[in-house]
């Protein structure tokens, strides 16, 4: 375990831990019973070589199923391991001392290359194995002291497995355990108190150019294992409802949906993705009422609490911003630029932003449709200006200027954002399945969304196998996604988004994450809402041709845009005032089944099954070929040895010492028994020499009934 855990560290190995710890655990039992049973016929080193035949033949048939390495390099490990125990001069030492080598190596490994954090259960198993065998070769090595060893008797072995096997039964983190729910359990006096050190801690951390983050991050995130944060990062403050309203088509009921909103961390304003939204509505002839079954104006007061960063944090599709700082009103947020003026606690900013509902099946129909149309036709800008003004009522020159526009125009996306450094085959491999058959971009982007969501969430976990990634570049993010759909089959946020941008552009279709909040309002309307740390969020955005960026929801602990849609439908038919298309959104192709990643080897019931039964048949066929062999050779011998019965005496003797050879070593050695040199086992029944320490042997029926008959 541990060695294979270096070889991921040094970044030479991508052998899942768990399945091959398992593997090899469950291949060294099986081998050790048959040694066991071997040695109840022949010697004790004999019996360490004849469990080879199935071992070989277990690899054999591992390497002709094309079963995956780790396996093989399981049963191989476990059959060295055995060998080596076994055949291995002075093991005894070798044990005593050896356990200290990968005590060092799991203790270089835990903060030197920060793996063996214990993200997973094979982790715990080693550090407990690990405790358990150094704390018995400590006592041994310490009760080898004639002092100590007269002060009284050491532990049994089963008394320090045994701690082992309760300490196996508690919790595990990583992290110190968090005292601060205690302390806010205590009441106000407690909870005034914790304020004014987290504020304090806040400003003392600003005086020294620290940043004081516990939710919000960049894209520097590993994916490692993240704590839980109820501390209060974010104000927001509106005018508008919490929720939307609609009525229910099947039971006519009035019905409330709460809003989500998502908040982006990035330098201001994104006026590409505004540009490209507007030119998008043009080409689809959308008017003013259809647009409202999607899209609307809106408006939100941000406040920074507990947070120091230079980014501005604003909602997703912001068009303006005010009242904040002057580097952040109008700045163009292109995913990487930063502002250089560090916001901290207080600081303040008014959002209007133009809130869409992606999840709205007129809006689905219009990418669609305008995706198989290929519609991208050219808009001026005074066009855009009267057009913005007809559909939503404000001035476009009040957000950007003429050459703004122009410039926005021009942009789409980066070669940044169809990166691919690091991915790995498999990847490629599963980018092709699940988009197979799959023809527009949106659909794929649909599919994909739907294949990640069917992975389980979970926080504690771990990111790549080099600790060192991070989503910050692309071959992070490969890292991070490839362990996350191969080999742990659970994370959060950051994992599901780090393999939703990798699989998109590895179908050709522009990717990027961004970095932020995700915010549910509740049902009753405040002055204010809290958003807290465990809010923060990463997410999903494919630029789309002819549309521009969408974000999508592959995270499963959160709900899709379809699933949080505003409900809105247009007017009654005959109403002129809107657009009369209503688009029929064509179905999506079928979502692949994740692989079951609890299940890596690969193979079906019937490869498992032509691999266990060829061995089971040769392990017994072994065994009764020795059985009767040991029959044979006792019979002749037996044979050879008795004399001829003498006249008038039916009975013949036999000594005891050629009778010895006869008897199986395994019961020679555990009976104890010592033939005198001259003790005469005679037919018919025993001496009395010989006849007790006999019946002691606690032979095979078979052979107790060949000595009643001699």
């Amino acid at each position: 375990m541990i060695c294979i855990e270096a070889y991921q560290a040094a970044g030479s190995s991508t052998l899942p831990r768990g399945p091959f710890a398992l593997t090899a655990v469950l291949v060294f039992f099986s081998y050790s019973l048959l040694e066991h049973a071997f040695s109840l016929i022949v010697r004790r080193k004999a019996a360490s070589f004849f469990p080879l035949l199935p071992a070989a033949l277990l690899l054999l048939l591992l390497q002709k199923t094309e079963a995956p390495l780790f396996l093989f390099a399981a049963a191989a490990s476990a059959v060295a391991a055995r060998l080596f125990l076994d055949l291995f001069p002075h093991i005894e030492k070798v044990l005593l001392y050896g356990v200290f080598l990968p005590d060092a190596a799991a203790v270089y490994l835990y903060f030197g290359r920060h793996v063996l954090q214990g993200a997973f259960t094979s982790d715990k198993l080693l550090f407990v194995s690990l405790v358990t065998l150094t704390l018995a070769s400590l006592q041994e090595l310490l009760f080898e002291k004639p002092l100590l060893r007269s002060s009284g008797e050491a532990f049994p072995f089963f008394y320090f497995a045994l701690l082992g096997i309760l300490v196996t039964l508690l919790p595990m983190q990583r992290e110190p355990i968090n005292w601060a729910p205690v302390a806010e359990a205590g009441g106000r006096i407690f909870h005034r108190a914790q304020d004014m050190v987290d504020s304090a801690a806040y400003h003392l951390s600003s005086m020294w150019g620290g940043s004081y983050t516990t939710g919000y991050n960049s894209l520097e995130v590993s994916g490692g294992k993240i704590e839980h944060s109820g501390r209060t990062e974010i104000i927001l403050k509106t005018s508008q409802k919490p929720y939307y309203e609609y009525t229910d088509d099947e039971t006519s009921e009035d019905m409330k949906v709460r809003r989500t909103l998502y908040l982006a961390g990035g330098a201001g304003v994104d006026k590409t993705k505004l540009v490209s939204f507007l030119r998008f509505l043009h080409a689809n002839d959308v008017n003013r009422e259809y647009a409202a079954l999607f899209s609307q104006l809106s408006e939100v007061k941000v406040e920074y609490a507990y947070l120091n960063t230079a980014d501005e944090i604003a909602p997703v599709n912001t068009i303006f911003i005010y009242d904040g700082s002057k580097a952040g009103s109008g700045s163009v947020y292109d995913g990487n630029s930063q502002n250089e003026v560090v916001h901290k606690k207080g600081y303040r900013l008014t959002a209007r932003y133009l809130d869409i509902d992606y999840g709205s099946p007129y809006l689905a129909g219009l990418i669609i449709e305008a995706e198989a149309a290929g519609l991208d036709e050219s808009l001026s800008y005074e066009d855009a200006c009267s057009y913005f003004m007809e559909l939503y009522g404000v001035e476009l020159g009040s957000i950007l200027t003429g050459d703004e526009y122009e410039e926005a125009a021009k942009g789409s996306y980066s070669a940044a954002d169809l990166g691919t450094d690091g991915v790995s085959a498999a990847l490629q491999e599963l980018a092709v399945q699940i988009t197979s058959g799959v023809r527009g971009e949106y659909d794929k982007c649909r599919v994909i969304e739907g294949y990640l969501r069917q992975y389980s969430y979970q926080t504690d976990t771990v990111g790549g196998h080099d600790p060192l990634s991070t989503m910050s570049t692309p071959a992070g993010m490969a890292d991070i996604a490839d362990r996350f759909l191969f080999e742990t089959g659970s994370g959060y946020c950051v994992h599901y988004t780090s393999s939703m941008v990798m699989l998109l552009r590895l179908s050709g279709i522009p990717a990027r994450a961004v970095s932020g909040y995700r915010y549910v309002y509740p049902f009753k309307k405040a002055d204010a809402y809290e958003v807290s740390g465990d809010c923060a969020h990463i997410w999903p955005e494919a630029y789309i041709r002819g549309v521009g960026w969408v974000p999508f929801e592959p995270t499963s602990a959160y709900r899709t845009a379809e699933e949080y849609t505003w409900h809105r439908k247009p007017a009654a038919a005959g109403n002129e005032t809107h657009s009369a298309y209503v688009p029929t959104i064509p179905a999506t192709a079928q979502v692949p089944d994740v692989p079951d990643n609890k299940n890596l080897s690969g193979m079906t019931l019937d490869q498992a099954v032509g691999i266990a039964l060829p061995i089971v048949l040769s392990t017994l066929a072994t065994l009764a070929v020795l059985i009767l062999v040991t029959f044979a050779v006792a019979k002749v011998r037996y044979l050879r040895a008795a004399p001829k019965a003498s006249a008038g005496s039916p009975r013949r003797t036999l000594p005891t010492e050629a009778f010895y050879p006869t008897i199986l070593p395994g019961h020679r050695k555990r009976s104890g028994l010592i033939f005198r040199k001259y003790s005469i086992l005679t037919t018919g029944w025993f001496t009395e020499a010989a006849q007790f320490p006999l019946r002691k042997m606690n032979l095979p029926p078979v052979f107790a009934n060949s000595c009643t008959q001699l």
